[in-house]
């Protein structure tokens, strides 16, 4: 059985200057007052840099591909008024929870298995780790042919997307030549997803909050979100090799992120902008909150987020919103909000029950094993490192 992720899909431009036939997007907006109802559909062109191709990339999408390297970009956001260090970032390795908690995850699976946990060069041998000593994969691969919408009709927020990232992205499989290689095999290649989803467009705030079980939410960008594990419940950024987007394939050649990426567009000052959405529907913003103040995770509830006015689709409301910061569980630790049982797409029919949903039949068990395969990758990746120890497998 083939696992297909569901998706929240919205646009953003690319991270890069144009020199070959631009892909487009398209945005739908609310229709206005005095109009027929109908949604707008806006397109708008997306970028790629000419480079050389690879045949491999191209037959999944890719526009243009360039081995860049790419080595030592940090993942952490830190400020003197956060107090956040980047080069000592707690680890979150095996920090999941049976109910809801600040700075862990609320997961729906108990039963991981905690892997090889590897003592990286990156590592601080303190329960630390440096950010700014972490590898990434090299590459520029452009994706032309990305594609996403999103259309808010009635009480719903539509997505359709191919979840191919509208920025550029590591070379993967990762080549031998490469300088991550010595640490991570990933042999996933990105490929185009067929998505169709839908989110409630005003979320509420439920009584309860619920369980989440890998998938959190989508970014702008298109590429989906998962919370902060790998498949063995180990911090994924502190110990996978992603690109200098922070994002990586898996098993089934979904390009997904873990915590924040540079790559999303963000103000510079002020409240951090929406950088994607929550399955609940509550939005995920950037690190800054209300004043430009960098958050950590005391700043924050036990699902990541807090409540006060933002800008939702081009209103001020005052509203229940996730943040996306450097600090594990980095982006969302549990779904704060209602998630309104719909009519799912062929995307989503595989994910098992809702969160909350009570208890679990033997169907809906198998459904999220089938779940758990897709998230997780089932990609070894042999570590030449570490030949001496036990052969860490590193899989989302």
């Amino acid at each position: 059985m083939r696992c297909f992720v569901p998706l929240v899909c919205l646009f953003a431009a690319a991270c890069g200057s144009s020199a070959s036939g631009p892909a487009s997007a398209s945005l739908a907006t609310e229709p206005t007052s005095g109009s027929s109802g109908a949604a707008t559909s806006i397109a708008i062109p997306t970028t790629s840099v000419a480079s050389p191709t690879t045949d491999a990339a191209i037959a999944n999408g890719a526009a243009t591909v360039a081995a860049t390297s790419t080595v030592g970009v940090g993942v952490g956001v830190e400020s003197a008024a956060s107090g956040l260090d980047p080069t000592h970032l707690p680890l979150g390795n095996g920090q999941f929870a049976s109910s809801p908690t600040v700075g862990k995850i609320y997961s729906c699976r108990t039963d991981y298995s905690g892997g090889t946990v590897v003592q990286w060069p990156w590592y601080n041998g303190d329960g630390t780790w440096d950010s700014t000593a972490k590898p990434s994969v090299a590459g520029d691969v452009r994706w032309d042919a990305a594609s996403v919408e999103f259309v808010v009709s009635g009480d719903w927020r539509v997505i359709t997307a191919n979840a191919l990232p509208t920025h550029g992205t590591g070379v993967f499989p990762i080549s031998p030549s490469d300088p991550a290689y010595q640490y991570d095999r990933n042999p996933g290649t990105i490929s185009a997803q067929s998505i169709s989803q839908r989110l409630p467009a005003n979320p509420t705030v439920a009584s309860e909050a619920s369980c989440i079980r890998g998938e959190v939410g989508i970014a702008i960008d298109g590429v989906p979100i998962f919370d902060g594990f790998d498949a063995d419940g180990r911090d994924a950024p502190a110990n996978e090799l992603q690109d200098a987007c922070h994002g990586h394939p898996q098993r089934t050649g979904v390009y997904h992120y873990h915590n924040l990426s540079p790559c999303l567009d963000d103000a510079a000052t002020g409240h951090s902008a929406l950088i994607g959405y929550a399955y609940d529907g509550f939005g995920i913003y950037g690190p800054r909150g209300q004043g430009g103040e960098t958050l950590i995770n005391a700043d924050l509830d036990e699902c990541h987020g807090h409540t006060h006015e933002i800008i939702w689709d081009g209103t001020r409301v005052e509203m229940y919103h996730y943040h996306a910061t450097a600090e594990f569980p980095y982006t969302v630790g549990c779904l704060r909000g209602h998630r309104p049982r719909v009519a799912r797409s062929a995307a989503d029919r595989t994910r098992g029950p809702e969160p909350g949903a009570g208890s679990r039949s033997m169907g809906d068990l198998r459904r999220q094993r089938c779940t758990d395969l897709f998230r997780s990758e089932e990609i070894p990746r042999n570590r030449p490192d570490q030949a001496k120890a036990a052969v860490p497998q590193s899989r989302d």
